[in-house]
């Protein structure tokens, strides 16, 4: 799904949105805006790259980060939730970290590169998906995590959507 296709569906279901970002360190929410007219459905975003951020903007345990890491399902489950307490007045909420490339420096990472952690709260619900990325180069795997969230967050809109008629 391209960035069009998803901002209809989000204006056709008057929603809107707000993203806390690490692997595509405001891709998500950069594409979203590329379309004219996403000002009705971007509420805003928050890159936190580095753990500090996590931690000081999203309120992510330091211990969740050092027992599961920072690419984990556990910290994306918590800086979406920090999200949603940080900027309540969006109807949906998405958090996303991974791995694009292979470590560099003292930085341990026990993932394959491309392992991405996507959690959307929609309607006081998270919800959780994780996947590996093929790609050749760090930003190939950041613009396919663009794609797959904008599928996941369709997914779970209308899925929800139709369970409340």
């Amino acid at each position: 799904m391209d960035a069009f296709e998803f901002n209809s569906f989000l204006k056709n279901h008057n929603l809107t949105i707000t993203t806390a970002e690490s692997i595509t360190a405001g891709l998500l929410s950069g594409t979203i805006a590329s379309v004219p007219g996403a000002s009705s459905i971007l509420k805003g975003g928050i890159i936190t790259y580095q753990e500090e951020l996590k931690i000081k903007l999203l309120g992510v345990n330091p211990q969740t980060l050092k027992k599961h890491s920072a690419e984990s399902a556990e910290t994306t489950i918590e800086m979406v939730n920090g999200l949603a307490n940080l900027l309540p007045n969006s109807d949906i909420h998405v958090a996303v970290t991974g791995v694009a490339s292979a470590p560099v420096n003292d930085y341990k990472i026990t993932k394959p590169v491309g392992q991405i952690y996507v959690a959307v709260r929609f309607r006081n619900n998270t919800f959780v998906f994780d996947t590996v990325i093929n790609g050749t180069c760090r930003n190939q795997i950041r613009e396919k995590a663009v794609n797959y969230i904008f599928d996941k967050v369709v997914e779970v809109v209308s899925k929800n959507l139709l369970r409340l008629k």
